[in-house]
Formats: C-alpha cells, sequence, structure tokens
C-alpha cells in the first residue's frame, strides 16, 4: 500500500502548478481575459456554473467591494490585480474573506496605491519561494506518516481489505488533524498580529 499511494499522492501533488511570475501578463487584460487567463492556469469548472469558476466577474466585483483588490483601470487589470487574485485564490480556501483582508491591510493599508506594486511582487515572489520548500519537504513527512501507519497492529481477523481501509482512514484522519491546526495556528497569528476591522 505505502509505496503506491506515496507515488499516487505525490503525483497529485507535483502536477499543481503554480503561476510563475514570468507568466502573468505585463499587459492589462479586460475580465474576459482574466477569466481566461485563470481557467487555463488553475483548471477550468467542468460546467458554465459562475460559483464554480476559478475566478469571475462577479467575485472579482466582490473582492474590490471588499477592499482585498483594487478597481481596474477603466475597465482592464493590471499585474498586480491578478497576484492579488492568485493569493487571495490560495487563500480563501482555509481563510475566511474576513481574515485575508485583516491579513493584507497592514501590508497593503491602500490597495489603490501604485507604490504597492512593487511589495506585491515581492509578496508573490517570496511565496512562491517558500511554498516550493514546504511541498518539498511534505513529500519527506508523508512518507514518515505513511510509515508510521504502515507499523500500527491491525485487529485479528480483519481482511486485507478491512486493513487497507483501517489504515487509509488513519492516514486521513491525521492528515486532516495536522490541516486543523495549521488553520488553528494561521487564525490565531491573525488574531493576535492583525489588528481587527473597525
Amino acid at each position: 500500500m505505502v509505496q503506491n499511494l506515496l507515488a499516487q499522492i505525490v503525483e497529485l501533488i507535483d502536477s499543481r502548478e503554480d503561476i510563475r511570475m514570468d507568466e502573468i501578463p505585463e499587459y492589462r487584460l479586460y475580465i474576459s481575459q482574466l477569466e481566461e487567463f485563470f481557467d487555463k492556469k488553475l483548471g477550468k469548472a467542468s460546467d458554465n456554473d459562475e460559483e464554480r469558476k476559478v475566478i469571475s466577474k462577479t467575485m472579482i466585483q466582490n473582492y474590490i467591494k471588499d477592499g482585498l483588490l483594487m478597481p481596474p483601470d477603466g475597465k482592464s487589470y493590471n499585474r498586480s490585480h491578478v497576484i492579488l487574485l492568485i493569493l487571495i485564490y490560495s487563500l480563501k480556501s482555509i481563510l475566511s474573506i474576513r481574515d485575508i483582508r485583516r491579513l493584507f491591510n497592514p501590508v497593503l493599508p491602500d490597495i489603490n496605491d501604485d507604490e504597492n506594486h512593487s511589495d506585491i511582487d515581492y509578496i508573490y515572489e517570496n511565496y512562491l519561494s517558500l511554498k516550493q520548500a514546504s511541498v518539498e519537504k511534505l513529500h519527506f513527512e508523508l512518507e514518515e506518516l505513511l510509515s508510521r501507519v504502515e507499523e500500527r497492529p491491525i485487529p485479528p481477523g480483519k481482511t486485507p481489505g478491512e486493513q487497507h481501509n483501517l489504515r487509509l482512514l488513519l492516514f486521513i484522519s491525521t492528515l486532516i488533524t495536522e490541516a486543523n491546526l495549521m488553520k488553528q495556528i494561521a487564525e490565531f497569528l491573525i488574531d493576535k498580529y492583525f489588528v481587527s476591522e473597525v
């Protein structure tokens, strides 16, 4: 079980590509081009359902309204818009929009200020670098966890299929526990160091 499962998990992790800095257009994009860019880079929804899109016009309008994203220049969006949308997309699976705004506010106090463009580039470049190091470390940690699960004694009388399912349950529940702990740590740090909105 271990080697086959580990190979599948590593393949899943490694197949998720980040949008590199050199892939982000230098030119301005209209909303339809922005949606197309994200669909192409992050995977298109299986249907045209607005709620299932990676990035939609409605989402962008809500992010602007919530102060997470600066309004477009006319009807076009620049490189900083794209980077912030990538970061929001990455963070929103774990954090609430409110917490993302609290996280961004001290670093980008005036989202409309053009001076923030270099800070946004800095944040994204370093985020990608640190994320890559974490993913490489994750390969080793997953292998260790799978080995520890395999070493656990199984109650007698279980079929190979039942043994497999018990081990999978232990592996998955441990992953969920670790994910929940990381989420709690992130929320704790936001509450402690990022001032709540007035």
